[in-house]
């Protein structure tokens, strides 16, 4: 009984195997088609491909019952000479990507605002499901549209109306040199009205062409004769009569040297008007002919006149120009003049009784000239002195400052401007010195709006983060930088930090930790910047 139950668990062994290799080898291995077709059907029974002999004798596989293509996007119109053309980027919709039984693109296009794609419509085809442009050609403006078929003939939902859209206009541009040829021009095409004025000349005429016969009376106008074109031989004697000349028609360049004589011109034909500037000189002027009355106002420019004062009045408002000086004088006596010939050259301003006078001099120094610029002199209320401005310029520094009217010595305000050092001064407040080298020093306390610094004392919590708000400030500035440090020997150990927040013109939010209730001074400044 073991040996059976042995032999029968081998054979049950044995079968497992065969059918495992049975299963995993091709249903199809060495198989084929003899003069017939294998079709595919999907899980719902319908038929999708044939492969093999197909119902028209021919072999191959024919896809059948295909879904239909996601709709293209829309054309890309453009109006050309004789049509449109039409784009398409071979995109869709919906943006997928073109299916493996894509076949084509149909442009449809119609006059009609609205229509269904048909046959009728139907005006080319693209290939490539990669775009490109095709050329539809019209007359008139059309509508266009497209769809996209794929294997099976299955078509796409059309896309939306694009148009109206027609040829474009033609225009000389368009048109190449030499193609319009006298065969390519109808009948009477070309008329009077079509050629411009001076189009056709003696170049385009052939020999004796225009004969006398077929030139009308008054035909012939002087914009249709071109320079030079009549020659004096060609004119019958006495045909050119006064009233044939046109006004202004004979011009200077047409009359010969020496052509026009005395005896020619009537009697007061030549006015002032008629003789050019600088025409008349001295050789054709008589002696004693021009005097006093003869000059206009503005008949001397430029010239020079000697002699030994030259004054616009005598008294009164007036300029006065002599070899020493050049004053101006105004209604009340004061004036304003220029001293050349003094030992230092100055310009002044001066009342009428030269008490308040203001200077600008030039002084001559060991190698260059200083100018300078004085005020008139005023009385300071504070210590009844007086005093006036005074600003120099030399040749490596400026200067303005206050000065003592009787001994010049300065006092009071002083700006200096020299090659490597400036200073500002304001009476006894100090000094503020800049140099290239050492930078900025103010004698005093430097002081600015941007800038607030000050002390605060803060009582922590031992071991939590401890604030104080400032407030009630107006620091300058747009934006703010705030800085803290404490005021301890025990950084580190017993005050564990410091900082600040909610920084503003008003004040700003310090905070202090440390690991006691000690009261703590920390210091702090506000910087405001543009």
């Amino acid at each position: 009984m073991a040996n059976d139950l042995a032999k029968l668990a081998a054979r049950i062994a044995a079968l497992e195997r065969h059918l495992t290799q049975q299963t995993r080898t091709s249903r199809l291995a060495y198989s084929s088609l003899e003069n017939g077709a294998l079709d595919v059907y999907d899980e719902d029974g319908s038929l999708r491909a044939v492969i093999g002999q197909q119902p028209d004798g021919t072999t191959g596989v024919n896809i059948v019952n295909g879904p239909p293509p996601s709709q293209p996007t829309a054309p890309i119109v453009a109006s050309v000479l004789g049509g449109v053309t039409v784009s398409w980027d071979g995109g869709f919709a919906d943006g997928s990507t073109v299916s493996l039984d894509w076949a084509r693109l149909e442009i449809h296009a119609s006059t009609d605002a609205t229509y269904d794609p048909s046959p009728a419509t139907l005006q080319a085809t693209m290939e490539t499901a990669q775009g490109t442009t095709v050329v539809v050609p019209c007359d008139n403006d059309v509508y266009v549209r497209t769809l996209a078929r794929n294997t099976s003939g299955a078509a796409s939902p059309p896309t939306v109306i694009v148009g109206p859209y027609g040829p474009a206009p033609v225009i000389a541009d368009d048109v190449l040199d030499g193609i319009v040829t006298t065969m390519k021009l109808a009948d009477d095409a070309v008329t009077d009205a079509k050629v411009a004025v001076a189009a056709i000349d003696s170049v385009a005429l052939a020999e004796n062409a225009v004969t006398a016969g077929k030139i009308a009376a008054g035909q012939i106008l002087a914009r249709h004769l071109t320079v030079g074109s009549v020659q004096a031989d060609a004119l019958a004697a006495s045909s050119v009569s006064a009233d044939k000349i046109a006004a202004n028609s004979v011009t200077t360049g047409k009359i010969a040297a020496l052509a026009v004589t005395a005896d020619q011109l009537a009697a007061n034909s030549v006015t002032a008007a008629k003789i050019a500037a600088g025409s008349i000189d001295a050789m054709h002027i008589k002696a004693g002919a021009i005097t006093t009355d003869k000059l206009d106002a503005n008949a001397i420019n430029g010239k020079v006149i000697t002699g030994a004062t030259v004054q616009t009045a005598t008294s009164g408002a007036r300029i006065v120009l002599n070899a020493s000086n050049l004053t101006g004088y105004g209604t009340g006596g004061s004036k304003i003049g220029i001293e050349p010939n003094s030992t230092y050259p100055y310009i002044y301003w001066s009342s009428s009784d030269g008490t308040n006078k203001a200077v600008a001099n030039v002084s001559g120094g060991s190698a260059d000239a200083n100018l300078g610029l004085n005020s008139g002199t005023f009385v300071d209320s504070a210590d009844s002195v007086t005093y006036k401005w005074r600003t120099w310029f030399g040749n490596d520094f400026w200067v303005a400052e206050r000065v003592n009217a009787s001994t010049s010595a300065p006092n009071g305000g002083r700006l200096y401007l020299g090659r490597s050092t400036a200073q500002f001064s304001a009476g006894p407040s100090g000094t503020m010195t800049l140099t290239a080298e050492a930078g900025i020093r103010a004698a005093g306390t430097f002081r600015a709006d941007n800038i607030s610094v000050g002390t605060v004392s803060i009582s922590p919590v031992a071991g939590t983060p401890t604030s104080v708000t400032l407030s009630g400030g107006s620091i300058s500035g747009t934006s703010f930088r705030g800085f803290v440090t404490p005021i301890t020997s025990l950084p580190g150990t017993q005050v564990l930090g410091v900082s600040c927040n909610n920084v503003s013109s008003a004040g700003m939010t310090i905070w202090l930790t440390r690991t006691n209730t000690t009261t703590t001074g920390v210091y702090w400044m506000i910087i405001g910047e543009d």
